[in-house]
């Protein structure tokens, strides 16, 4: 007697429907999804780790072979003296600069890189005797001037207890700045407050532009403040912050970067944060809608409306007055073939236990800024800006004695929509 047998059917199937299949990665293949994307992010961390470890090791071997100034301190008794921070932390982004190598060679707004610079700091301060005070070198040995708008903030911006510009002084006393320049509207902003209060925590020169006038210096306050400050600066690159918006340290530095990459302007990377275009205020549709026209849709919405953002020494000086009204000023910097960049910043400490936190920016332009901008461009282009006209004849509009209507009309073959 022959034996019956049924077909199994696969588990999780009911009467009538079709079996499941397997579930598939992107690629395909059958597995598990995450699988992949676990393993590069392992990759990723064991490679940051690698670079963090050689780093700090560099940083101990280099901090060795080298003395570190000292500078008396006054009340002490005799002979005491203390080492002079700013010295070291100059002294130690000398040494990333000249000697960081490969390390030096990573993309300064990625996190391999902050995790190399802010260890090879480690590295060094142990070395030296130094305490750990969170310092991040530049990628470069170029003068960083950081210039700070106040924005009509008067003096309760220094009084404050852990306000904006409380913090973002103390970011700035992690780098190893050349000079730092306060711009302010207000006459109750002097330059003996500016000393007292910013002076000692950076380290570095103080400079105060604008109705207070100036210290340490010889340019007039009058006039906007962004003018003013940059004929100010004396640095090769300079960076422009906001009072209100607490940049990191790591920001500040991937900024500069850029600039001694070769870019002349490095602007923040702010698209990826932006929700969709039919979601967006007038004053980004309009700065999107600038860079299109110029030329250069690689920017999306980024602008030097936006702060923070760096500036080359180059650009400062072909710019000049027009950095007073800044969505000109980019405009202007697109014209004059000036090389602009985007930087995706990941900003905050990658040493603390929190994480990243996103980068925090500000942007006070208006649509109608930007369309200033546009008209600028147009001024100095024509109206159709860097767009050939291959379709229509004008001459014929003009009137029948118009040479232009004995013309035969010729159409291009080039169909695509930047020849419209």
């Amino acid at each position: 007697m022959k034996r019956m047998t049924t077909k199994k059917k696969p588990s999780g199937t009911a009467r009538g429907q079709k079996p499941r299949s397997r579930m598939r990665t992107r690629s395909g293949n059958p597995g598990k999804t995450g699988a992949k994307t676990k393993a590069g992010t392992s990759l990723k961390g064991r490679r940051i780790a690698e670079l963090a470890a050689a780093g700090r090791r560099l940083g101990g071997l280099l901090a060795a072979g080298l003395p570190v100034r000292s500078a008396s301190v006054d009340g002490d008794e005799a002979g005491s003296c203390r080492t002079d921070e700013a010295a070291a932390r100059r002294q130690m982004n000398d040494l990333w600069a000249r000697h960081g190598g490969v390390l030096n060679g990573l993309n300064p707004a990625g996190p391999e890189y902050a995790a190399a610079a802010s260890a090879f700091a480690q590295g060094y301060c142990e070395r030296a005797g130094l305490p750990d005070k969170g310092w991040f070198p530049f990628p470069s040995d170029q003068r960083v001037s950081a210039v700070i708008l106040l924005h009509g903030s008067g003096p309760e911006a220094f009084a404050v207890q852990d306000s904006p510009l409380l913090r973002l002084l103390g970011e700035l006393e992690r780098l190893a700045l050349h000079e730092v320049i306060l711009a302010s509207r207000d006459e109750a902003v002097t330059p003996q407050l500016v000393q007292s209060f910013a002076a000692p925590r950076l380290g570095a020169e103080v400079k105060l532009v604008g109705a207070g006038g100036v210290s340490a210096g010889t340019v007039s306050g009058g006039g906007e403040e962004r003018p003013a400050a940059a004929e100010a600066a004396e640095g090769d690159i300079l960076v422009f912050l906001d009072a209100s918006v607490s940049s990191a340290a790591e920001e500040i530095a991937a900024l500069a970067g850029a600039i001694a990459r070769g870019s002349d302007a490095a602007l923040c990377g702010i698209s990826a944060q932006l929700p969709l275009f039919h979601k967006r205020p007038p004053e980004v549709m309009a700065k999107q809608f600038v860079n299109y026209a110029l030329g250069r849709r690689d920017l999306q919405a980024d602008s030097l409306t936006v702060l923070p953002h760096a500036l080359s020494r180059q650009a400062v000086t072909k710019l000049g007055a027009e950095l007073a009204h800044p969505a000109k000023a980019h405009g202007a910097a697109l014209i004059e073939g000036l090389a602009v960049s985007s930087v995706r910043l990941s900003g905050g400490d990658t040493r603390s236990a929190r994480g990243v936190r996103p980068f925090a920016w500000l942007d006070r332009s208006r649509a109608s800024d930007h369309l200033e901008a546009l008209g600028l461009a147009m001024e100095r282009l024509g109206p159709r800006l860097f767009y050939p006209d291959n379709w229509r004849r004008r001459g014929y509009a003009a009137g029948a004695d118009s040479p232009g209507i004995a013309e035969e009309p010729t159409v291009s073959g080039d169909f695509s929509r930047e020849s419209i």
